[in-house]
Order: structure tokens, then C-alpha cells, then sequence
């Protein structure tokens, strides 16, 4: 195996830190199986249809509230962990706007939540679930920047614990909630949850003290306040287009095909969130640090064909042994009335095979702040996914969502090579970092 591949196992960060990654992807996978067939024996197809509007709505107001400081913080902390000076002013900073973030957001989901209710469920009534949401979404976002500091200072195993942790008490609560409440139960936790996961941060990890400690308004910086902003604008943008697409596109197949074939559509996006999270896990842990570190054209291209060379061959083999297995895993995963999913499988690997080799090189654009390519590329994708999908369900039915999925992410990395054609498409030898 090794020959084959050619890779140095011993001293290659990347597999290093995949391999203890694959801990925290297992149990992740394990919790999602469960809470995948909870939500499936509970609520069928119909719920699963609600409950994904919902998750989508979720993604975006938690981006909204976090504005994507994420990546601003791992890329500075990285760059700056250990100049006490400067590492103060990025915490301090970040911290103060992911505040001034949150109460706008929070208090924009509590007055409003019978508006996005009329969005997220139709005709049913759930606007209380807004406005818990709104509630406990501070908890959220200042976990979200703990674990950003934590992650940007290198202590991905820390990170990896905590989400297993995190992901083992989330299956736990929200399959509680399912069985005694049903679809309340479920809209429930899926709002509160991710919030309460702030108390297993506190109590697991040492540097959180060390974080507090660094937190001083007077040392706010401008300098990384208008650092900060482009990754503002950049999340934003993406919290105010993707998700919202997706919602609109579940709507349009709920209008004109059904609600069954709707919850098929969010059925086949929760089994890739599953078996994609291996590799985008990888890209928060170990691409954008490196990235962000790089300086050099020549430095980008090797950190992309090196994630290639280690982690293309891996997708390849995981994604035809799911196409084969797609029964067995739609009978352990959900129920026999998701059995229509196993037609989607073939035009969702191929969508989410370009999604993983188009992120190796679109993550060079929040490395280095490239907001202006970033907005074009992230607006460009939303309106092929919107216009390609709602063309396709009108002339392929619910197969036609992940048509418009597949075209889109192909669009995607062909704009990504354009994009990046000076730094990528040279004919230079790879010489792979140790």
C-alpha cells in the first residue's frame, strides 16, 4: 500500500492529523447514523423535509452571528500564537465583534420570528423555536470562537475530542426529544443543542482560562478589525445566499413535486454531510493553517497537489464503495420508505467528488483574503445551483436537485481553475513539505 501510493506515513503532518481526525469522523458518523434513522423512523420523508429547511436556516444564522471569524481567527492565531502581543489583540478583537455580531442577530430572529417561521415551515406554526434560537445563540458563537482560538494555536486532538463528545450528548438529547415530542422535540434541539456544547468546551479544555485571560476591550485593534472585516463581508455573503438557496430550491421541489420527494432531497444531503465530514474536517484542521501560513505561489501549489496525492486516492475508493453499498446504507441509516433515495446517489458523488477537489483550491481565497474573487465565486455557485436545480426538477423530477448539484460544483472548480491558473497551472516539479 505504501509503495503504491508513494507517501511517507511517518512524517506527513496531513496523515498524522487525518488519523486521529478518523476518531472523531467515526463517531461522528455513528451519532449520525442514529439520529439519521431516529429522525427517519419518527418523522418519515415529510419531516425529514422540515427538519432540513430548518437545518438550513440554522447554517445560516449561525454564520450570521459568528460573521465567519472562523477563518480569520484560525488564519491569524496561526500566524501570530506565539507573539503574546499580537495574539491578545486578535482575541480581544475578534471576541468584541463576535459579540456586537450576535446581539444583532439574536435580536433580529426574536422580533421577526414569525417571518422566518412563514419561510422555514409554511403553514405551520414553530416561531417559538426562532425565538429560542435567539435566546441561546450567544452561547453558540462564543464556543464557535474558543474553539477558532484553539484551533488556530494547533491543538486539533482537543478540538476533535470535544466534537466527539459533543456529537455523542447531541444524539443522546435530540433521539430523547424525538421519542417523547416527535417533530417539536426534534425542531427543539436542533435549535438549543448546538449552543449547550459550550459547557463540554469549558470543562474539557485547559486553555480556555488562558483565553479569558487575554480578552481586554483595551486592546481592541483596528489593524485587525479591518482584517477581520473582509471574513465578515466573506460569511455573511455566504450565510445570506447558500442556505437560503437551499431553501428555496426545497421549496420549489415541495410545490411542484411533493413533500416526500423533498425529504428524499434532504435525505441524500444528509448521508454526504456524513461521509464528507472526514475531509472537511481536514481542510479547517489542516489546510487553512497551512494556507494561511504559505506565502508563496509556488508554496500553494504544493500544499494542493500534496492534499491531492494523500487524500484523492482514499475519496476515490470511499465513494465507489458507498455508489454500491447505497441499499445497505439507505436500510441501516434510514428506513424502506427512503429506498427512492438510492436513484440520487449517482449525480450527488460526482456533485460532492468536484465539491472536495474544488475546496483544496477555493480555501486559498479565505487563506489570503481574496474577498473580491471569494464574492464572485460564491455568487456565481448560488445562482447556477438555484437556476440548474429548479430547471432540472421541472424536466427530471427530484433527481433533477442533485443534477443541478453535481453541474454546479463542476462549474465551481472549472472557476477555481481559471481563478487560480497562474499559481496552478505551471509545469513545476512537486516537492512535498515535510
Amino acid at each position: 500500500m505504501r509503495k503504491y501510493f508513494n507517501i511517507d506515513f511517518k512524517n506527513n503532518m496531513l496523515l498524522k492529523i487525518a488519523s486521529f481526525n478518523s476518531i472523531g469522523v467515526f463517531v461522528r458518523l455513528i451519532t449520525g447514523f442514529i439520529l439519521s434513522k431516529a429522525i427517519a423512523y419518527f418523522l418519515m420523508p415529510q419531516g425529514m423535509a422540515i427538519t432540513g429547511n430548518l437545518g438550513s436556516f440554522l447554517t445560516s444564522s449561525h454564520g450570521l452571528s459568528t460573521g465567519g471569524l472562523q477563518s480569520g481567527v484560525i488564519k491569524y492565531t496561526a500566524e501570530h500564537k506565539d507573539d503574546d502581543k499580537n495574539l491578545t489583540e486578535i482575541i480581544s478583537t475578534s471576541f468584541f465583534l463576535t459579540l456586537g455580531l450576535t446581539f444583532i442577530v439574536s435580536t433580529v430572529l426574536i422580533v421577526f420570528s414569525n417571518e422566518f417561521n412563514n419561510l422555514i415551515f409554511a403553514n405551520k406554526n414553530y416561531s417559538y423555536a426562532i425565538k429560542i434560537l435567539g435566546l441561546v445563540l450567544p452561547l453558540y458563537t462564543f464556543n464557535t470562537f474558543l474553539l477558532s482560538i484553539i484551533n488556530g494555536l494547533g491543538r486539533y486532538k482537543r478540538i476533535i475530542s470535544i466534537n466527539a463528545i459533543g456529537y455523542i450528548v447531541n444524539v443522546i438529547i435530540v433521539v430523547f426529544l424525538l421519542w417523547k415530542y416527535n417533530l417539536d422535540g426534534a425542531i427543539i434541539a436542533m435549535v438549543s443543542m448546538p449552543s449547550f456544547l459550550l459547557l463540554i468546551t469549558f470543562f474539557w479544555v485547559k486553555d480556555v482560562r488562558f483565553i479569558l485571560t487575554k480578552i481586554n476591550l483595551s486592546r481592541f485593534s483596528i489593524t485587525y478589525f479591518n482584517g477581520l472585516m473582509s471574513f465578515i463581508i466573506m460569511a455573511v455573503f455566504s450565510a445570506l445566499t447558500i442556505p437560503i438557496v437551499h431553501i428555496l430550491v426545497k421549496n420549489h421541489i415541495i410545490d411542484t413535486i411533493g413533500l416526500k420527494e423533498a425529504g428524499y432531497w434532504e435525505a441524500i444531503i444528509k448521508i454526504s454531510q456524513y461521509y464528507l465530514v472526514f475531509i472537511m474536517s481536514l481542510y479547517t484542521f489542516y489546510l487553512l493553517p497551512k494556507l494561511a501560513y504559505n506565502d508563496t505561489n509556488k508554496g500553494f501549489k504544493e500544499i494542493v497537489l500534496e492534499f491531492y496525492k494523500t487524500i484523492l486516492p482514499y475519496v476515490i475508493i470511499g465513494f465507489f464503495i458507498i455508489y454500491v453499498s447505497r441499499y445497505w446504507i439507505i436500510r441501516i441509516t434510514l428506513t424502506k420508505d427512503f429506498l427512492p433515495v438510492q436513484d440520487l446517489f449517482f449525480w450527488q458523488l460526482i456533485g460532492d467528488f468536484f465539491k472536495v477537489i474544488s475546496f483544496v483550491i477555493a480555501y486559498q481565497m479565505q487563506a489570503k483574503k481574496m474577498l473580491f474573487w471569494y464574492l464572485i465565486g460564491e455568487f456565481l455557485y448560488a445562482m447556477v445551483v438555484y437556476f440548474s436545480s429548479t430547471y432540472l426538477i421541472d424536466k427530471f423530477n427530484v433527481t433533477g436537485a442533485v443534477m443541478g448539484h453535481a453541474f454546479s460544483y463542476m462549474f465551481y472548480f472549472v472557476l477555481m481553475l481559471i481563478i487560480f491558473r497562474k499559481s496552478l497551472l505551471t509545469f513545476t516539479s512537486l516537492k512535498v513539505e515535510e
